[in-house]
């Protein structure tokens, strides 16, 4: 009995699944749907920038000191001093350099007594050794003393020279117009020979001296904005002259020097400067999309490209330079639009680059009757 009504319900129920098999699928339902997808416009990034501080300095700065040792005398020049070329600077005691000049001089009227004497004493045993008076070999030993001796004279005569030119070297001058930047010598302190005393900034154009981290190294020759610390003016233009190629031991930072264009041309040495640098790239070169349109499908990433006449659907590679909370800023074969001008928002779009789209920025169920379909 039991077994009947099993086959009886079965038998009821064939029917029914065979009534709905024949009934045409729902197109409203969702899970088939095309999936729904906003449009945005694409916009021009402002490129950011960053704020270094540096120092004003001189292009060139040369370190003096003394070509002899010595005591220091006076020093006729203060830090901040603008100096002329040859202008003195420091003097040495010139005692010592003088008795060092009369020595050697000295010493020269020494060697050409002896070159004399060598000489008379040739001349004499040169009749000699033509009568047969003496042996040849004692004339060679006599005329080889008389060569030693004329020797001994030149270099007695070099040596002089070099000690009369020490007595000038007892005042240092300027070797170029420019700035007393620091001192490090004061009177009656002894100093050695090369040690540096002065240090000159030469006169010429200003230069910003600021330290970069290693995550940015801007091209030589590209552009920055300079402004002096405490000043109202308006920032100059600064040109990247030299960027170093090894880092700092300590800071692990790279020395960049920017040559000062304007009202900083002039700038006080030691000064502090605010140096603006922003991105290589132009301003129009970097373009800001929504965050979530930028995809990576294993070969890159990239945005899709809406066209409206015709609406198609391109897929476009892209550079992606940076990110941020809801954009993306990226570089890419795209144009921005223009702010006045509304893309078609929101789009439908399937796998056969067929799209629905209408002119309402508010997203309505796609069964709405002033959509339009292009295929």
């Amino acid at each position: 009995m039991l077994r009947l009504n099993a086959v009886h319900l079965a038998v009821c129920l064939l029917p029914l699944a065979l009534a709905g098999c024949g009934e045409p699928a729902d197109h409203d339902d969702p899970r088939i749907r095309p999936p729904l997808v906003r449009v945005a416009t694409v916009e021009r990034a402002e490129v950011g920038s960053r704020a270094f501080t540096g120092v004003v300095v001189a292009r060139t700065q040369s370190d003096l000191g003394f070509r002899v040792a010595g005591k220091v005398l006076e020093r006729r020049v203060e830090t901040g001093q603008s100096v002329k070329r040859g202008q003195l600077l420091l003097r040495l005691d010139p005692a010592d350099l003088a008795l060092q000049a009369q020595s050697q001089q000295r010493a020269v009227d020494a060697a050409r007594a002896r070159a004399k004497k060598a000489a008379k004493d040739l001349a004499r045993y040169r009749g000699l050794v033509a009568s047969g008076a003496i042996s040849a070999a004692e004339f060679d030993q006599i005329n080889a003393a008389a060569e030693a001796a004329r020797a001994d004279l030149s270099a007695a005569q070099a040596q002089a020279n070099v000690a009369q030119n020490a007595t000038g070297y007892a005042g240092l001058l300027a070797d170029a117009d420019g700035v007393v930047v620091e001192t490090l010598a004061e009177p009656g302190q002894v100093v050695s020979a090369g040690q540096v005393v002065i240090r000159l900034a030469r006169a010429g154009q200003r230069e910003a001296r600021v330290q970069l981290p290693e995550t940015l190294r801007p091209a030589v020759g590209s552009e920055a904005l300079a402004t002096r610390y405490g000043s109202e003016s308006q920032p100059v233009t600064a040109t990247l002259r030299l960027l170093s190629d090894a880092a700092d031991a300590t800071t692990r930072t790279f020395e960049a020097r920017y040559v000062l264009n304007g009202a900083l041309a002039n700038a006080p040495l030691g000064s502090t400067v605010t140096l603006r640098i922003g991105n290589d790239q132009a301003p129009g070169q970097v373009l800001a999309v929504p965050l979530a349109s930028v995809y990576d499908p294993g070969n890159g990433p990239g945005v899709w490209r809406i066209a409206s006449r015709p609406a198609t659907v391109s897929w476009q590679p892209v550079t992606v330079l940076g990110l941020d909370d809801e954009t993306a800023r990226v570089t890419g074969p795209l144009e921005a639009r223009r702010a006045d001008r509304r893309p078609w928002a929101p789009i439908f779009c399937t796998r056969a680059r067929r799209c629905v789209w209408r002119n309402d920025a508010s997203i309505m169920p796609p069964g709405a009757s002033h959509e339009r379909r292009a295929f």
